[in-house]
């Protein structure tokens, strides 16, 4: 039978080994499924979830965490704004989290304490929270090539959508349109406040200091001009994180969930496979293409499907669980969608008899498959990973590229490129958990939607896929 618990203690914990992250420790309810109360969960219903909700609204802007006390709210549903605390909610705050330096965004609150308080609250006031060391302040993702220019006259001025809302695709598109004529760009990313346009590098154009328009659709635009993508050059804006080495063990940089669950219960979403390449007892484990199960899926012709990260079996179709050497076959890859990276994997019996969506350990259980259109900008989600335990994310944008092509093919109209929701972290999610985490569905906790699964994320901002063409071929949840 399904459990919520790990069989790995040290995953099933790590999130409360950074006193940043913890959200469990003197919580006055445990956010943490218990073993002994799921039993008579399952006999009420089908699913294997948390009887104590752990959110309250958590499907936009205005959610409030159940580690949240104060009686106060920051949210302006009339408005669809953040206001600021008040004279009275600052005596209130400061009370409970002391003096540190405290930066508030437009979606946003940064504490700096050296104290940070347990349990940590993932929102205040419903406003989202985070905790940093003195020092440490996090800074927002803002590039900083200087080319915009508000007194340039907006090239889309009858396109508009609210702050803290993500565009529709006919609104990208049209955004794009509007811009092209002025630089080329190669992805842009839709957050609260402001647009980034990432720009083609090493194409012979170059562009001035305020030469480009610095308000695009009625938003402020600023620009990324670089080889790197403006992705991989946000670590440097990130908050780092911090794991007590005192609970991690010397062999490995992070622990990981080798828990055999076929045989031991049943297999589940968040259980470890592994492609074959490389085996646990040798010196390059942590380059094995070890990554996290995803969903059961089923086609309109009734074909059944485990989805699995892609780039994790890039080197062989077999799937195992939890190891190769001393695991066993689950499955094969029988098919691939490469710009999602999702393959799909026909079960052996044994393990197709054994598989079930209905539990995800601590996460929520997913239910169905989303499309970018039913992912709101403020909602939160939940994942958890082999190698992470459980933690939060919550939507703050969706980010458009363009698809790589081969030599000499034409590119792609905007409404070809392909798309992702970009994700703030909430939790304690470094390199070498993260790419354990990899395949690993995130579930709206409102919905129980998946909106994706775990691809790319440098430990504060997190990127995947949409599944819009999945959801196009007919797929659905089993």
């Amino acid at each position: 039978m399904a459990s919520p618990i790990r069989l790995s203690p040290q995953v099933q914990c790590i999130q409360q080994s950074s006193p940043y992250t913890n959200i469990y420790e003197n919580a006055p309810v445990s956010p943490l499924h218990a073993r002994e109360n799921t039993q008579d969960l399952r006999d009420m219903v089908p699913h294997s979830h948390p009887e104590q909700k752990r959110w309250e609204n958590p499907g936009g802007w205005g959610a409030r965490h159940l580690n949240d006390m104060a009686p106060f709210t920051l949210w302006d549903e009339q408005n669809h704004k953040f206001r600021h605390p008040s004279r009275q909610d600052w005596t209130w705050i400061r009370s409970k989290f002391g003096e540190g330096l405290v930066h508030i965004s437009g979606w946003l609150i940064c504490m700096e304490t050296a104290s940070p308080p347990q349990p940590i609250p993932l929102t205040l006031g419903t406003m989202p929270v985070i905790f940093v060391r003195p020092g440490e302040m996090f800074r927002e993702p803002i590039p900083l090539s200087g080319y915009s220019n508000p007194r340039i006259a907006d090239p889309c001025p009858t396109v508009r959508w609210p702050k803290l809302t993500n565009p529709t695709k006919l609104q990208t598109v049209a955004v794009l349109t509007a811009i092209a004529p002025l630089a080329r760009v190669r992805a842009a990313i839709f957050l609260p406040a402001w647009t980034i346009f990432e720009l083609e590098f090493g194409d012979g154009r170059s562009y001035e200091k305020q030469s480009l328009p610095g308000v695009v659709a009625g938003r402020t635009a600023l620009y990324h001009h670089g080889d790197e993508s403006f992705s991989s050059t946000m670590s440097s804006l990130t908050r780092p994180r911090f794991i007590d080495p005192s609970q991690v063990s010397a062999a490995s940089a992070a622990p990981q969930d080798d828990s055999n669950y076929l045989r031991r219960s049943v297999l589940t979403p968040g259980c470890r496979i592994e492609s074959g390449f490389g085996l646990p007892s040798a010196p390059t484990k942590l380059a094995n293409a070890a990554t996290t199960c995803g969903i059961r899926i089923r086609n309109l012709g009734g074909e059944e499907m485990l989805t699995v990260a892609n780039h994790g079996f890039l080197s062989s179709e077999e799937v195992y669980h939890p190891f190769v050497n001393g695991g066993d076959l689950i499955g094969e890859v029988i098919d691939v969608r490469p710009k999602l990276d999702i393959a799909l994997v026909k079960l052996t019996p044994a393990a197709e008899s054994s598989f079930t969506n209905s539990c995800y350990f601590q996460a929520k259980p997913p239910t169905r498959l989303l499309e970018m259109s039913q992912i709101s900008q403020g909602s939160w989600c939940e994942v958890d990973g082999m190698s992470s335990g459980l933690f939060s994310m919550m939507n703050i944008g969706t980010q458009t590229m363009q698809p790589k092509r081969p030599a000499g093919h034409p590119e792609l109209e905007f409404a070809e490129w392909d798309t992702r929701s970009v994700n703030f972290l909430f939790g304690n999610v470094d390199e070498a958990i993260s790419d354990g985490v990899c395949g690993a569905p995130i579930v709206d906790i409102e919905s129980g939607g998946v909106s994706g699964f775990f691809h790319l994320s440098d430990g504060v901002f997190a990127y995947s896929a949409v599944l819009d063409d999945l959801v196009a071929e007919g797929w659905e949840l089993v």
